[in-house]
């Protein structure tokens, strides 16, 4: 018997027999009775976060503050928008339909830059902390929502010349400028999936933020102060 299913990359409802999600276009497979439901873990697997390669488009889509994320073909895959007003920084991931993909929130509070991930069904899926003082090693690095390190930085933020690597040092993902020239666009290689796209690139935006906001920038964009 033939059941509704859920998109694995948004977390929508469609009707049973549907291929692709009505709200951000990725293909879905029916469900049948007794069979297993789509988890929060499956769901970021295949659709918007099941490409190996990203770029990061900081050129701002609109007058709000948002930009895109997109394949290798330029292809635009989700947007992230930044909310205006509110206490701390707060975005969100956003298919070219509206659903809302996951979140990542800033903690105003925190004594050193913290930013709370969650995912499509509103839970805390990981953390982003940066250290006050470091002297060596990394600077920033990424928990699970049980406060174990998952992930950690090596290299230049700024430049936007890194690696995300497992506390074990194993490369997860490579960002660079190396297939583009457009000077506000980066990119985001997923080498290895120890750590989910839709984890790696709330990871990358995070940091990005901060570091633009220290060196005076908006997504990428100089500020100008009166």
């Amino acid at each position: 018997m033939m059941t509704a299913a859920r998109c694995p990359s948004c977390g929508q409802q469609a009707p049973a027999g549907s291929s692709f999600c009505a709200y951000c276009g990725s293909r879905i497979g029916s469900q049948t009775e007794g069979s297993t439901p789509v988890t929060s873990v499956s769901r970021f697997q295949g659709g918007v976060f099941g490409e190996t390669n990203y770029i990061i488009d900081q050129k701002l889509l609109s007058f709000r503050d948002t930009f895109g994320i997109k394949d290798e073909s330029g292809n635009l895959l989700a947007c992230v928008k930044r909310e205006l007003l509110g206490f701390g920084p707060k975005f969100w991931f956003e298919a070219p339909q509206g659903a809302k993909l996951g979140e990542v929130q800033g903690k105003i509070l925190s004594v050193r830059p913290t930013f709370e991930i969650y995912d499509a069904s509103n839970r805390l899926v990981a953390v982003v902390k940066k250290k006050l003082f470091s002297l060596l090693g990394s600077q920033w690095w990424m928990e699970d929502s049980s406060g174990h390190e998952i992930a950690k930085v090596s290299g230049n933020i700024w430049e936007h010349d890194y690696r995300v690597e497992t506390p074990a040092d194993a490369q997860i993902a490579q960002i660079h400028k190396k297939w583009i020239s457009v000077r506000d666009s980066y990119c985001v290689e997923i080498t290895n999936p120890e750590i989910k796209p839709f984890l790696v690139l709330s990871y990358v935006i995070a940091m990005d933020h901060v570091e633009d906001k220290e060196h005076g920038k908006v997504f990428g964009r100089p500020v100008i102060r009166f």
